[in-house]
């Protein structure tokens, strides 16, 4: 069936576009198969490759999908010299015997005339059961000019360990972790983790498979900035409207700004709030020298726990008032912990403002999300840190 589908012409390439919303512009476009049988209906690209795996003839149908997408992209490059073709391949291929230079990558290229540092060759690394051997492939034809994409990263059995072994030039996010971001708490700190390390390693990263537009918003605020997915194109014969793809990023990019913007005058906010509550609990402490503060959480509902801290030591003076639930695992820091290590302590003990808001973390007072706002004060002529942990009524 695959000979008679490549004999006949029945595999053509369609094109997905990849896009930077910080640049506002198309980066590249995905080569992506699609085959059809002898009445013209569509053919699932998993079903013609499982076919061609049982007629051994993938590497050869392998082949040709690259030979026509690059065919097809010589065009494309003709009329916009900056965009890349992001090229996949069987990647379990490389476990075969195949040598390097059988694929063809360079070769196919250079006959086209096109510059190998405009393909990105997409790699599904849990494909490959052989690291060093995908290790001197990536080597190979990124000393030939080629930019090497990690694919799917995050789906099936993917291996953190092979992003140092490949040290690819783009990560590409699968959809199985972007997929409802902006409501999934884990998969917004797996994605965050990939991007942190990515970043740390000078890769880009890519989300795949953006369909909603909340899921782009959350993405971006992780930093991450190229997309793919059908909410700005789906895949197609021809390149999409550049008009209306303009616009989508455009949008997109304005609806992140406006949300930063939101963003940075809530902190503002909560800050100026946290200002308000320490000073009304300070100044009871002052004057009164009260110790139980306990009716501040009934006050102020926002406030979860509160304590205080010698601003030399960083030793906690007295238990911690706190007005949720705890069990065995979470308790509420006690009478004489050290603080010392502690982010919000030594960093509002050295600030010239003497406060620090923290990011969302865990607590572990009480297992919930909380931000601790720490204030410092003098009472009896000796500095202390109010510290009042604040819950997060949203992710």
């Amino acid at each position: 069936m695959v000979y008679e589908l490549i004999q006949d012409n029945r595999i053509h390439i369609h094109f997905q576009p990849i896009v930077s919303i910080r640049s506002a512009k198309v980066i590249g476009y995905e080569a992506l198969m699609r085959a059809f049988d002898e009445n013209n209906e569509p053919l699932s690209p998993i079903f013609v490759f499982e076919q061609a795996k049982s007629e051994n003839l993938t590497f050869e149908l392998d082949k040709y999908a690259r030979i026509k997408a690059l065919e097809r992209f010589k065009s494309i490059l003709d009329a916009n010299n900056e965009v890349l073709l992001f090229l996949n391949f069987e990647s379990h291929l490389l476990d075969s015997h195949i040598s390097f230079a059988d694929f063809a990558f360079y070769t196919l290229a250079n006959d086209l005339g096109i510059p190998p540092s405009r393909i990105v060759i997409e790699i599904k690394e849990y494909q490959i059961k052989d690291s060093e051997r995908l290790k001197q492939f990536c080597d190979f034809y990124k000393d030939h000019g080629f930019l090497i994409a990690l694919d799917d990263f995050g789906a099936g059995n993917a291996n953190f360990d092979r992003i140092s072994t490949v040290r690819p030039h783009i990560v590409k996010v699968d959809r199985s972790i972007v997929f409802n971001v902006h409501n999934n708490f884990i998969h917004k700190e797996i994605l965050k983790s990939i991007a942190n390390m990515c970043f740390n390693i000078g890769a880009l990263v890519l989300a795949e498979g953006v369909e909603e537009e909340e899921e782009i918003l959350r993405s971006l605020k992780l930093d991450i900035d190229l997309f793919q997915g059908f909410w700005f194109a789906r895949p197609s014969a021809t390149i999409c409207d550049k008009t209306l793809l303009d616009k989508k990023i455009t949008y997109i990019g304005e609806k992140h700004t406006q949300n930063v913007k939101t963003s940075m005058q809530h902190k503002e906010f909560l800050i100026e709030s946290a200002k308000a509550y320490t000073h009304t609990i300070i100044e009871s402490i002052k004057t009164t020298h009260q110790t139980n503060l306990f009716d501040f959480l009934k006050k102020f509902d926002i406030i979860e726990a509160i304590y205080c801290i010698n601003a030399t030591t960083g030793i906690q003076e007295g238990n911690t008032f706190i007005s949720a639930d705890t069990n065995e695992f979470f308790q509420p820091a006690r009478d004489g912990d050290n603080h010392a290590l502690k982010e919000y302590f030594y960093i509002t003990k050295e600030s010239k403002r003497g406060n620090y808001l923290s990011q969302k973390y865990i607590s572990r007072a009480s297992g919930r999300m909380c931000r601790t706002f720490a204030q410092k004060f003098v009472l009896d002529n000796h500095e202390h840190i109010l510290c009042l942990d604040l819950k997060v009524q949203t992710l």
